[in-house]
Order: C-alpha cells, then sequence, then structure tokens
C-alpha cells in the first residue's frame, strides 16, 4: 500500500493510501475527528468525540459519522482504536507506523501508555520457531493502578 505525506491544517501525516488515482482524501467528518482527538490527552469514545462536537460547533456532525470518520482514519493509521474489555472502543492518534499499548484499571478505568512495545521483542522469535510471519498485535494488560490499591 503506497504511503503519502499529507499537509493540512490540522496535521501534518504519513497516511496509508489505497485509492486508486493516488489522492488522499478527509472527509469533513475525519477533519472534525482529527481536530477533537488533537485537544485531548486520553482515549476518547465515539460518544466522547461526539458530545465535544456538539459543544463546540454550530453544525456537528452525527454520531454515526463520527463512527464511519473514526473507523477510515483507523484504516488510515492515524488514529488507534483500544478495547479497555467493556465493549466500548476507544480511541487515540497516533504518529504514523507507532502503536500504543496500555495498563487499565479495572477500578478506575484509567490508562497509561506503556513507553515501549514489549511484543516486537518477542516476534523475531516467533518467526524463527513458527515460521509466522507478524502483521500486528494487541497488547492491553489489566489490573489495578496504584491510586485504586491503596
Amino acid at each position: 500500500m503506497p504511503v503519502m505525506l499529507i499537509e493540512s491544517n490540522i496535521s501534518r501525516a504519513v497516511i496509508r493510501n489505497d485509492s486508486k488515482d493516488g489522492k488522499v482524501r478527509l472527509t469533513k467528518g475525519c477533519k472534525k475527528v482529527l481536530s477533537v482527538l488533537e485537544t485531548v490527552d486520553d482515549l476518547s469514545s465515539a460518544q466522547d468525540i461526539h458530545s465535544k462536537m456538539r459543544s463546540t460547533e454550530d453544525k456537528p456532525p452525527g454520531l454515526t459519522t463520527v463512527y464511519r470518520s473514526l473507523e477510515s482514519l483507523v484504516n488510515m493509521g492515524l488514529v488507534q482504536a483500544v478495547d479497555l474489555g467493556d465493549g466500548e472502543r476507544r480511541y487515540e492518534m497516533i504518529k504514523p507506523g507507532e502503536h500504543h499499548h496500555h495498563l487499565v484499571c479495572d477500578s478506575c478505568k484509567n490508562s497509561v501508555h506503556l513507553d515501549q512495545c514489549l511484543i516486537e521483542e518477542l516476534e523475531g522469535g516467533i518467526k524463527a520457531r513458527y515460521g509466522f510471519e507478524v502483521r500486528g498485535h494487541i497488547l492491553e494488560i489489566f489490573g489495578i493502578c496504584k491510586d485504586c490499591h491503596n
């Protein structure tokens, strides 16, 4: 899949591009979702993003548009979807080619980014032992944070 550098007033990013004409298209909905995600530090659900849009815009997109935009942005590699185990996906902006893993508190539901990817070290051994070509992975670690433990 070709990679393309885009410039916008929202952000500068390298994104995956599989369009036939080579042009990258960000819909208005995608641009609005990205602008909201740029302003938050925590993982956000589609409802969280939609609520922020409703409180700041005269004509916000509908919730369905937010979901579709998030799915497009995940497919482009600009946004990462995270499952915290409660059935609702959360989203965060990522740098192209990057991904995060999280520690998730079962009690307060807060999450913390892990500073490094612990799985990448295992991928070479998996390929060598099993002949399995790893194309991606997901890791979320669940437990009790120190604040809730005390």
